[in-house]
């Protein structure tokens, strides 16, 4: 009795083992022969289908009413027209020009040319490119103008007051003073790169909103995480300083030759704030990754990072004593256990001054961590890395470049390159701001194509898949001409195309194959007839 007792309690241990284990394979073994845990994967699998279906319907009916009323979004940058001015009278122009040479004014970001007699001046901005050819006796120099119709790069479609006006394209001069043409052609390729290099420098500063200042604690001591370093680094070399929380901030003085210079965070300026242990890392780190991008030194940045290393080249063990010289197992041990000790520290140490950094804010920043255990591996930018999803973005924060990508932005998600016998897919994110590129993370095993998926499920993220790579420019270039009506014409169910008939045709494959009970009971007794003539053969062959 004790006996078939013991069974069946390891056979409801077994039957509970089976009821937890997770939906989604994570590889080719089969963990179980049994066949209701088929049916689950196969249930859990619909609900999925069946949620998906219908969080596309919702993000269909949110984009009619989003986009509703609206015609074609027609870019403003494409319709603007740049104006520039060299003199505001004609008496400004040097009277050098009036020679008959070509001279370059850089006061006045301005190349004047001769044309029939007359000084010309030409804005720095108006000039496309300049070259420069030697042939026997002469040179030339070639001045290529910016004007309409070319449809050459992206910037030929300028804007202009006037379509039907006449625009010069190209002047071409040549001489035979050498020297005066070389020193011409040096000044204007000077003058137009300085002036592309300013113009990137407001472009980069055009979304640089100025920050309030920060108002540092009078009359008491502010709570300081001591020696941790920065990235990226303001400038020079890195040297650990101490980050401070102030009254509406947080301060970080970064050392340097020249005195060194503060770094300001405000609370108001955080939109996520994550804190990466160092189990299985080399760094403790505190990530704030920002609403508006600052400026570090010249560069602008929207991740701002302090860490500490987690190695033992960071710690001094000697303690000013003579070390005893000790080999064996247990100096191994002791030595793992110190260093199980000391990262836990860390890790204490960190997430205590991440709660504190929460509890000053008045919880206007909250603090996020990243979940490993559901972790996968891709190519976001150059390198292979592990992307940790948190609570609200998929983050890689151990290496530069940084990656911060916030679930609430993201429209929807497409799975590239999703097809039997390939080892790698792609993950593409369209974001609900249509004007944002879409975020690509390239090279991620196909094994870890169920764990995604629950994932983006688990977060109501609506994903599609597809075998082939997309052309997304044209796709989003099409999306943004008239969103309404891309709605109205089904929107991204022609995504979805791919993976309904996918399940549709893995249905019809199932109907195809599946026997009836009459067929199965004969198939049965032939079996079964087959087997006993074999049996008896044997017999007689044994006789």
């Amino acid at each position: 009795a004790a006996g078939p007792a013991k069974r069946g309690a390891a056979g409801g241990k077994a039957s509970g083992a089976r009821t937890a284990a997770p939906a989604t394979r994570t590889s080719a073994i089969l963990s179980s022969k049994f066949r209701s845990d088929e049916k689950e994967d196969e249930s859990s699998t619909r609900q999925r289908r069946e949620h998906q279906k219908e969080l596309l319907d919702r993000l269909h009916a949110e984009g009619r009413r989003r986009f509703a009323g609206e015609g074609g979004e027609v870019s403003e940058e494409a319709h603007t027209v740049k104006k520039f001015e060299s003199y505001k009278r004609e008496t400004a122009i040097p009277r050098d020009a009036r020679s008959g040479k070509i001279m370059v004014d850089e006061r006045a970001d301005t190349v004047i040319l001769p044309i029939y007699g007359m000084a010309v001046p030409f804005h720095i901005s108006t000039l496309k490119n300049i070259s420069k050819n030697d042939e026997g006796e002469y040179v030339y120099l070639r001045l290529n103008m910016v004007s309409p119709g070319q449809g050459v790069g992206k910037k030929d479609g300028a804007a202009v007051d006037d379509p039907a006006a006449t625009f010069v394209r190209s002047l071409t001069f040549r001489s035979t003073d050498v020297a005066r043409m070389t020193e011409i052609f040096h000044g204007i390729t000077a003058l137009k790169r300085d002036q592309v290099k300013r113009e990137t420098e407001k472009a980069q500063l055009a979304d640089i909103v100025e920050q309030d200042r920060l108002v540092p604690l009078v009359g008491q001591r502010p709570q300081r995480l001591p020696d941790v370093f920065m990235r990226p680094l303001a400038e020079g070399k890195r040297f650990p300083a101490a980050l401070e929380i102030h009254s509406n901030g947080l301060r970080y003085m970064a050392a340097g030759r020249g005195g060194g210079a503060a770094v300001d965070i405000l609370f108001n300026n955080v939109r996520h704030m994550f804190f990466q242990p160092c189990d299985k890392e080399l760094l403790v780190l505190v990530h704030f990754h920002l609403k508006n991008p600052v400026m570090l030194g010249k560069k602008k940045t929207q991740d701002i990072q302090f860490y500490r290393e987690a190695s033992d080249a960071s710690f001094d063990e000697t303690g000013n004593r003579r070390r005893r010289v000790r080999y064996g197992d247990e100096d191994e041990i002791e030595a793992e256990q110190e260093e199980l000790r000391r990262r836990r520290q860390l890790n204490k140490e960190f997430e205590e001054f991440a709660n504190r950094v929460v509890e000053a804010s008045s919880h206007e920043v909250e603090l996020d961590k990243p979940f490993r255990n559901i972790a996968f591996t891709g190519v976001p930018s150059r390198a292979n890395v592990l992307l940790q999803p948190t609570v609200e973005c998929l983050v890689h924060l151990s290496d530069t470049p940084f990656f911060v990508l916030t679930v609430a932005d993201v429209e929807l998600v497409h799975l590239e390159r999703v097809q039997f016998g390939l080892k790698n897919f792609d993950i593409v994110f369209v974001f609900r701001d249509f004007k944002r590129a879409p975020v690509h993370v390239n090279t991620v095993p196909m094994k870890q194509l169920d764990d995604i998926k629950e994932w983006l499920d688990s977060v109501n993220l609506v994903f599609t898949e597809g075998p082939v790579n997309l052309n997304w420019t044209q796709i989003m270039k099409t999306v943004n001409k008239d969103p309404a009506d891309f709605y109205r014409e089904g929107g991204w169910g022609f995504l979805a195309q791919d993976s309904d008939a996918e399940d549709d045709e893995s249905e019809e494959e199932e109907s195809e194959f599946s026997m009836s009970e009459d067929e199965a009971a004969a198939s049965e007794s032939e079996s079964e007839s087959d087997f006993g003539t074999a049996s008896d053969d044997s017999a007689d062959f044994g006789s």
